[in-house]
């Protein structure tokens, strides 16, 4: 069921209010989804979609080339592709493309935003970030873990062949690219904070980590293996995140120790040996200092819980 909403007074409210571009807003709108390419209405508009503002539907637009400039709220942002834009609900905004520009621009209503929030255990991050217009260059799929375009085309062939819970699938679509732009905002933080240089040598490191944590390769094998020095490579986490290389490799193992000792029959001897741990003795001490009690007390605390 879809709330009536006050209307404003005309002398407040000069911008015009559509539902898709150019159409006149439907306040209908619970559980509408579209997609449509951006050279299927922006060559009828000679490119440049006037400022405007939708009142009960959001947007996610992926610029594939072309580009042009975005209007949101007074600002002109030069749109260099590929580039990734959010608008939530009531933003006002307008394009001036390039002719030619390609892309893609899904449209849903607010409550299918809410739905893919909601059902998601990072719904309080995701929530503050959908409620704020996002726009930002396209990192490849390999740097955030999630690739945008097909992400896109897929809601695109849901559109144009209809199958059995396509709903479900723009839902999942649109928490993938909350989380996509979430991860683009996380990359930005860490290029400003560390440099470009440094940033893509931090996230090689936690990269390097995730694959030799089994080993526990020393640091200085480590900081050889990614082509820097082990006092750059202390720096560089310390300045990421506040701690040095090496405790970051320990929190990884203990990660996996408790999954392990959580979600596993293993006995601890063996999740000792699969992370790297060759004594029993130093293993238990190892996980006692970060975990505040031994491998035994941790895994029976947690089957106990399970109980309840």
């Amino acid at each position: 069921m879809t709330m009536s909403r006050p209307r404003a007074p005309k002398s407040v409210y000069r911008i015009p209010v559509f539902g898709l571009y150019g159409l006149a807003a439907d306040s209908g709108t619970a559980g509408y989804a579209h997609i449509e390419s951006i050279s299927s209405r922006a060559p009828a508009n000679d490119w440049h979609i006037s400022t405007h503002r939708h009142a009960d539907l959001a947007q996610c637009i992926l610029v594939l080339s072309g580009g042009g400039v975005l209007d949101i709220e007074g600002r002109a942002i030069a749109m260099d592709p590929p580039w990734i834009v959010w608008l939530p609900v009531g933003v006002v905004h307008g394009f001036r493309f390039i002719p030619g520009t390609e892309g893609l621009v899904l449209t849903v209503s607010d409550d299918v935003v809410d739905a893919a929030i909601q059902g998601s255990v990072d719904r309080d991050r995701l929530s503050f970030l959908a409620a704020e217009p996002r726009y930002a260059p396209l990192s490849a799929a390999a740097d955030i873990g999630i690739d945008v375009r097909h992400l896109m085309t897929a809601v695109a062939r849901e559109q144009d062949l209809p199958r059995t819970a396509g709903d479900t699938v723009v839902v999942a679509t649109i928490s993938l690219l909350l989380v996509a732009m979430l991860r683009l905002k996380t990359l930005d933080t860490l290029d400003r904070h560390l440099g470009t240089v440094q940033a893509s040598e931090f996230r090689r490191f936690r990269e390097y980590v995730e694959r030799s944590f089994r080993t526990q390769p020393t640091m200085k094998e480590t900081a050889k293996a990614l082509g820097i020095t082990t006092d750059r490579l202390h720096a560089i986490t310390t300045k990421a995140v506040g701690k040095g290389p090496l405790a970051i490799q320990h929190e990884r193992i203990v990660l996996e120790c408790k999954r392990e000792l959580i979600y596993t029959r293993k006995r601890i001897s063996e999740i000792a040996f699969d992370c790297g741990f060759q004594d029993m003795a130093y293993f238990s001490r190892f996980f006692a200092r970060h975990a505040g009690c031994a491998p035994r007390v941790f895994r029976q605390m947690h089957a106990e819980a399970g109980e309840d």
